[in-house]
């Protein structure tokens, strides 16, 4: 429904994006082993976790490092950005709040790919190698901007809006710190609360989209129950 920067206004600006996007990714390696890695990126922002218990201290460090990262993120692709389409409202309007439809902005990368962030190979360490490659992602929420590779498809964009929904509900930093916190327990990527129910959201979704219900709701049911801390 909605098509990538392909010319007219956008030729220049998405010139822009894919030289940084290049000078991001060049010196990085994104094979299952890592190695090669550029150490430079390592030390800025980076996690710096080991494989053993994860302290309060060492949380703290982490969640400070994953903020910085996607609010970076958040301002390289928001000047690039576009409004959600009329079309994508009307498909999964619904199940979200119309305001935050309306905050939403996309970006669409043809021939680009959003470069491993600064804490992903320590990442992949404390987690036994389970811990996703971003290149190879589908789509990636930075607070109100949804970045997707080659296209825009239903359900992707519906897994991106219940993480938009859930940082809008909990607050930002409420978001982050739990994410973390369900990573360095679980040490698994997908264990984390707040990217088990965005799937099984989405899930529910693609399984029957006639049945609507409001993602605002399953978000604050999940909060009450405490299950975002598990």
């Amino acid at each position: 429904m909605q098509e990538g920067y392909s010319g007219g206004s956008f030729e220049a600006s998405y010139a822009r994006l894919g030289a940084r996007l290049e000078r991001k990714t060049r010196g990085w390696r994104c094979d299952s082993d890592m190695r090669g890695v550029n150490s430079e990126h390592l030390q800025e922002g980076g996690l710096r976790v080991d494989s053993h218990e994860v302290g309060e201290a060492r949380i703290k460090e982490m969640t400070a490092g994953v903020a910085k990262y996607m609010r970076g993120e958040r301002e390289l692709y928001f000047r690039h950005s576009e409004a959600l389409t009329a079309e994508w409202k009307a498909a999964i309007g619904g199940y979200f709040h119309q305001e935050l439809l309306g905050n939403i902005r996309t970006v669409i990368l043809q021939g680009a790919r959003i470069p491993p962030p600064p804490f992903y190979t320590e990442a992949k360490k404390l987690s036994g190698g389970r811990f996703p490659d971003f290149v190879h992602m589908a789509s990636i929420t930075y607070l109100d901007v949804i970045v997707f590779h080659d296209e825009i498809k239903q359900r992707t964009l519906f897994h991106g809006l219940v993480h938009a929904a859930q940082m809008a509900f909990l607050g930002f930093e409420r978001y982050v710190d739990l994410y973390v916190r369900g990573f360095a327990k679980n040490r698994s990527w997908l264990a984390i609360a707040l990217e088990d129910q965005a799937y099984k959201l989405d899930a529910r979704f693609a399984n029957d989209p006639t049945r609507v219900f409001s993602v605002e709701n399953e978000i604050k049911l999940w909060a009450e129950e405490g299950r975002f801390d598990s």
